[in-house]
């Protein structure tokens, strides 16, 4: 009996971009996605991260503050004029009070903004919530 739902999809379909310069940060987010049962791409830079977005990617889970030319604003701001369709991006940032970041709030493409440290279920629940996908059962 279907209640007019749509039938979630295996997150092992789909593949996270995860964007932050802090490697420790990169680290524990690849883990608790993966964990959940996606596939994760890793990037640094905000560079990067636009090199990487070139393929298709379910979601970006981005920092605001990268290092280099391209922040996290800078990467939202080109998302904006994006070929094709646009993943639906969280943004995880340890700045979570300034003018800019109101604007972010505001961006049509952010589907959630998280303060550093992040809250894991959140994410989590955010990521399978926009993508239609269940966690993968604990064992």
């Amino acid at each position: 009996m279907t209640e007019g739902h749509a039938p979630h999809e295996d997150p092992q379909t789909k593949e996270i971009l995860i964007v932050d310069d802090d490697e420790a940060m990169l680290n524990l987010l690849h883990i608790l996605v993966r964990r959940d049962g996606f596939r994760t791409d890793l990037a640094a830079t905000g560079d990067d991260a636009l090199e990487k977005l070139k393929r298709p990617h379910a979601a970006v889970i981005l920092d605001l503050m990268l290092p280099g030319t391209t922040s996290g604003f800078d990467v939202l701001v080109r998302l904006r004029s994006f070929p094709g369709p646009v993943p639906p991006v969280v943004v995880v940032t340890a700045h979570a009070q300034s003018k800019e970041v109101q604007d972010v709030m505001a961006d049509p493409n952010v589907v959630l903004f998280l303060s550093k440290p992040i809250n894991q279920e959140k994410l989590l629940g955010a990521l399978h919530k926009v993508l239609k996908t269940r966690p993968r059962p604990k064992k």
